[in-house]
């Protein structure tokens, strides 16, 4: 048989990339099929409830599979769901070698599947190497998998002296267009777009994704960041910049919290993919005017009412509920309050920040909130990259690494 391709498992990435924000709450998985040093069929994961990237590849193939190769961003599953095992579809196919970077989160899986393969006698190969890529592409569902909890990317554009508003309210643009286009490409892939009441007011923002909006030059220039970072080699940013067009689609919006009186003519309510969050309890909100709009999106299942004494507390029934609804994958664009309530919660786990060559000496701070009492308190972020883009700096880091088990 051949020897390992770094080439097919980085085609297998850029599959899975593609997926993100489609597949929730299954993880985005890419598949290659090999035979005799050429691919002979590709798949990534179907949207919840349809086949994973590995039954996906295998039905696209023609021909006699046996002997054939494949790669695959994660661990084949062996365990039946809502589609069966694809480890039994790998079995049965006759594929000789499956190349894995890095093993299944899920502890329904977690190592099994590799196991099953080898007691069939697939030669599984471990590509240890690539497993630091390979989690980048689902630090989200494993959070959702092991904490039943979406994960939260903070996205904002700031101000050198780390405002993203002047005194007065204006932001826009504090970012260049070629930042904004990053911005909306980022938009593309999640499962949810977040921002809160003032926000709302504020902005009366669209929360769409616009990639036609932008020409092609910046699309291009885009593109060719792929390899220009700084610190860690980032897989996410990678296929963010480099990858193919992603395509406008709709992530649901979710507002937090309510404004005094509703309307309905802004534009987060132009259609029916929405959500509100709400503290407190119904008896409050029956005391509102515009109730009998508030009490149709009750009953529709857009208006969730978010329980805990603290406000902590209800941002985590929040993500718990998103993820409970398949929204595993969410971008909080909210004003300084919002992004301080979640990063009071602990609940932010990606900060994804544009820095301009700006100053404003005074106005709205990124994240505003209790805060930490000492530098001891301030969590240390890890997995840091960052990247120029035109004169703005994107820095991307995570709360924490991710840890991964290796056979």
């Amino acid at each position: 048989m051949a020897a390992f391709r770094k080439t097919y498992m980085e085609m297998a990435f850029e599959i899975a990339f593609s997926t993100l924000g489609t597949t929730s709450p299954n993880p985005s998985v890419g598949t290659v099929i090999v035979r005799n040093d050429a691919v002979i069929a590709t798949g990534g994961t179907s949207p919840s409830g349809g086949d994973h990237a590995e039954r996906v590849a295998i039905g696209n193939a023609r021909g006699d599979l046996r002997g054939s190769e494949m790669y695959v961003t994660l661990e084949p599953c062996c365990h039946f769901g809502k589609t069966p095992p694809c480890t039994e579809a790998i079995i049965e196919a006759g594929i000789s070698r499956v190349y894995v970077p890095i093993l299944d989160p899920n502890p329904l899986v977690a190592g099994k599947g590799v196991v099953r393969l080898r007691e069939a006698g697939v030669d599984v190969v471990m590509v240890n190497e690539m497993a630091g890529a390979a989690s980048d592409l689902i630090r989200h569902f494993k959070k959702s998998v092991l904490r039943k909890r979406s994960y939260v990317i903070h996205k904002s554009a700031l101000t050198l002296d780390g405002r993203i508003a002047t005194p007065g309210g204006d932001s826009k643009w504090i970012s260049s267009i070629y930042s904004r286009y990053i911005a909306h490409r980022l938009r593309s892939i999640v499962d949810g777009i977040l921002i809160g009441t003032g926000t709302l007011i504020q902005d009366n923002p669209t929360l769409n994704v616009r990639l036609d909006s932008f020409p092609d030059e910046v699309k291009s220039y885009v593109a060719g960041l792929h390899d220009s970072f700084s610190g860690r080699e980032s897989l996410f940013l990678k296929l963010l910049f480099g990858g193919k067009e992603l395509g406008d689609r709709s992530p649901i919006r979710i507002l937090l919290g309510l404004p005094r009186k509703l309307d309905l003519t802004d534009n987060l309510f132009f259609d029916d993919n929405f959500l509100i969050g709400v503290p407190g309890d119904e008896k409050l909100l029956a005391k509102r005017d515009d109730y009998p709009t508030v009490r149709r999106f009750l009953d529709s299942g857009q208006v969730l009412m978010m329980k805990g004494e603290s406000g902590s507390e209800q941002i985590h029934h929040l993500v718990e509920e998103l993820a409970r609804r398949g929204k595993t994958l969410l971008l909080l664009e909210g004003g300084s309050r919002v992004a301080g309530s979640f990063f009071h919660a602990g609940e932010i786990d990606q900060f994804f920040y544009f820095i301009s060559p700006r100053i404003f000496g005074n106005g709205v701070p990124l994240i505003a909130g209790e805060g930490v009492q000492h530098v001891a308190d301030a969590p240390l972020l890890r997995d840091i990259t960052t990247v120029m883009v035109r004169d703005d700096i994107l820095c991307n880091a995570y709360k924490e690494p991710y840890h991964f088990e290796m056979m």
